[in-house]
């Protein structure tokens, strides 16, 4: 099994969109990969709450390369903070391990982007959780829910961070690969925001695929030549 290493907002739509692209690569690759969801909250990068007047933009903008993904926005489903959501996935790491944080991510991701749940709150979580564990009946929810009360996920959480601040994190999502090499957003680098709207001028909703091919690969084995 080869893993690939994410880090990202949870509230960040690129991140939202790089995520998706890359399971539905792996699907229809059939590729054995783990990818390896990490906290990079930008509330703590940028010493300030979530931005939702660019969130909201962006969103609207990538609901047109991903429709699937994105839903409408209310007040009431905008949280103040990301650190509630990273420790259900850290504690979804604790007790089942990659493969559990990296589904509980992908739905909590969904949940916020396409039906509007309050992730900062438990109620909102666990009924993501819950939802998650219809499409994953390895799921198991009263154990991660019980870790997420009685450990110390949150240590977790900043513990990531700090190792975060190491790397060469680019913006969210940064993804690496297990060559050793990292791309920034993959599919979707060439944008820039021009009064206020993110335009994107060209996107390759293939690159997922090519780089999972190209960089997760596992080595070919070369036998050695035959004696003579």
């Amino acid at each position: 099994m080869t893993t690939v290493t994410v880090w990202s907002d949870i509230h960040c739509p690129w991140a939202a969109v790089a995520v998706h692209r890359m399971r539905e690569a792996r699907h229809a690759d059939g590729a054995s990969v783990l990818f390896d969801q990490r906290p990079w909250p930008l509330e703590l990068v940028n010493g300030q709450g979530i931005p939702y007047d660019i969130v909201s933009v962006e969103a609207a903008v990538l609901a047109n390369h991903e429709p699937d993904l994105f839903g409408a926005f209310s007040a009431d489903s905008r949280p103040s903070t990301s650190m509630p959501a990273f420790e259900l996935i850290a504690a979804a790491r604790r007790v089942q391990g990659t493969r559990a944080a990296e589904d509980v991510d992908y739905h909590v991701r969904r949940a916020f982007f396409r039906d509007g749940v309050d992730i900062s709150i438990r109620s909102g979580l666990r009924r993501v959780l819950e939802n998650a564990a219809e499409a994953h009946p390895h799921l198991a929810v009263e154990d991660i829910l019980g870790a997420w009360d009685n450990e110390p996920v949150r240590a977790d959480v900043l513990a990531d961070y700090r190792r975060s601040t190491e790397l060469p994190i680019q913006g969210s999502p940064q993804v690496f690969w297990p060559d050793g090499t990292t791309s920034h957003n993959p599919g979707m680098t060439d944008h820039e925001w021009v009064r206020g709207i993110p335009r994107i001028r060209t996107a390759d909703p293939e690159a997922p695929l090519r780089l999972l091919r190209e960089r997760a690969a596992p080595a070919t084995e070369v036998s050695p030549a035959p004696s003579h």
